[in-house]
């Protein structure tokens, strides 16, 4: 509707062009933070990345664009569910990465450094028995399922973590980039954030080594709603909810594993 947003949102579309030994270009990443859920239908569908990704390796034949999703999970296209929408946010993107390509770029150095972790996010409770019981007849059909599928488990013996082992990488590429990969979907404060404090050429991915949920910052976990609510049993967790200390263990573990990828 042309009004603006009033939370935050992340633009910038980093782009690595790949080349050959000869110059040639090989291949181009490309990242934003955005879902790809201009459609809804179930037929197999790139949405705007994948026409983004036509539309580049059509400009350049022989080249393989791939997409990065960065740190978009509280971001949606809008408006959407049109398939000529979906074809205008491809084209757009890909001339944002063709603006790149065309203007002077940044070599690289040899030289790879990186560095893995997997820190444990608390759970805000656990449920109960207590709790799965009263939802086996909930008029939600995937929380009764879930129930279900998490009694049995107790059922069989087994003992729900109150932690989840979150992985989180760091890659230093030469010393001009910082690639920061965090698991599941992460919400734009964390590429805002990490950027800010590491600076340029840093690179901060969601959706990498694993698929656990949405993965709050502090202020969409005070928001609640989708991302930072009570929703996590929609991806089979043993909770409803993070704690609220959830940045705060990533952004640590983060800290650390740059400070060893620059050592």
């Amino acid at each position: 509707k042309g009004i603006p947003l009033a939370g935050p949102v992340d633009h910038n579309v980093p782009v690595i062009m790949i080349t050959r030994p000869d110059g040639n270009p090989a291949a181009v990443v490309f990242g934003y933070a955005c879902h790809p859920t201009t459609l809804s239908f179930t037929t197999w569908c790139g949405d705007y990345p994948g026409f983004a990704q036509l539309e580049l390796e059509k400009n350049h034949p022989g080249v393989t664009a791939m997409f990065v999703n960065t740190c978009g999970g509280d971001q949606n296209p809008l408006p959407r569910r049109e398939v000529a929408l979906c074809e205008k946010y491809g084209h757009m993107l890909a001339s944002a990465v063709e603006e790149v390509l065309a203007a002077p770029r940044k070599s690289v150095a040899a030289g790879l450094k990186t560095a893995f972790e997997l820190v444990d996010l608390a759970y805000l409770n656990v449920v109960s028995r207590e709790e799965l019981m009263g939802l086996l007849q909930d008029s939600n059909a995937l929380k009764a399922r879930w129930a279900k599928r998490l009694l049995a488990k107790l059922d069989d013996g087994q003992q729900f973590s109150a932690e989840y082992p979150y992985p989180l990488h760091a890659w230093q590429l030469g010393g001009e980039l910082l690639m920061i990969g965090m698991g599941a979907e992460t919400v734009v404060d964390y590429a805002l954030r990490f950027k800010a404090e590491f600076g340029e050429g840093t690179w901060v991915c969601g959706y990498t080594d694993d698929m656990i949920s949405y993965i709050p910052s502090r202020r969409v976990w005070e928001e609640g709603g989708y991302e930072g609510g009570s929703n996590l049993y929609e991806y089979g967790r043993p909770a409803f909810r993070w704690a609220g200390d959830v940045e705060d263990r990533i952004s640590a573990t983060v800290h650390k594993l740059v400070a060893q990828v620059r050592e």
